[in-house]
């Protein structure tokens, strides 16, 4: 068993980036096992044993017996408990609550599907499995999903505040795989540029390079 209390299963350059993000910001210990997928790491025997759906993230926090997939619930979770170095809304606080939770949701539900079709039909797929009419689909569902984000960064240096939030280490890590869309709006760039600053992305970005 893991002397830290934390450990997260993960890949680089997938959704994992997204909880080394938050973790790193939050300066929360954790042990980090990563997975390479593309060996199948993440389908052996023994992977499978602890984690029956083979995905990445999935985290353990042994001091609550807590065991979770997904980077959204991962994040909020986390979050949740440690509330350190980052915004979190106020328990007591109902529209605070609603306003994150709008963000965390359009962003899983609404956002990534669009982002992810339009890096797949862009830089993922070889040529011959690009399909350039949902590229140009989701390029016109992005300009108008957007618009959701930008009035919120009009406000706030940050998704939500002047701090960071988990929407945005859900938002960052997606909106960096589809570079040339956010180029075309400069709040969004400004946005990206100070996140990138951050050393906790720093971090998460080199393990990427490694």
């Amino acid at each position: 068993m893991s002397s830290k209390s934390l450990v997260l299963y993960e890949c680089p350059a997938t959704r994992s980036d997204r909880v080394k993000f938050l973790l790193e910001e939050m300066q929360i210990p954790y042990e980090k096992k990563t997975l390479i997928l593309s060996k199948s790491e993440h389908l052996t025997k023994e992977y499978l044993q602890i984690n029956p759906s083979g995905c990445v993230p999935f985290l353990i926090d042994n001091s609550a017996e807590v065991k979770l997939i997904e980077s959204g619930a991962i994040c909020h979770y986390l979050a949740k408990k440690y509330k350190k170095n980052i915004y979190f809304p106020s328990e007591t606080n109902l529209k605070e609550q609603a306003i994150y939770e709008e963000a965390m949701y359009f962003i899983t539900s609404t956002l990534d599907p669009i982002c992810f079709n339009l890096y797949f039909h862009t830089k993922r797929f070889p040529p011959e499995k690009r399909i350039a009419s949902i590229a140009e689909e989701s390029s016109k569902k992005f300009a108008r999903s957007i618009e959701f984000i930008l009035a919120k960064l009009e406000k706030n240096k940050y998704l939500l505040s002047d701090k960071l939030s988990t929407p945005d280490f859900i938002l960052v890590p997606t909106l960096l795989c589809i570079k040339e869309e956010v180029m075309k709006y400069p709040i969004i760039q400004r946005y990206i540029e100070n996140v990138l600053e951050l050393n906790s992305m720093q971090k998460v970005r080199e393990d990427i390079k490694s």
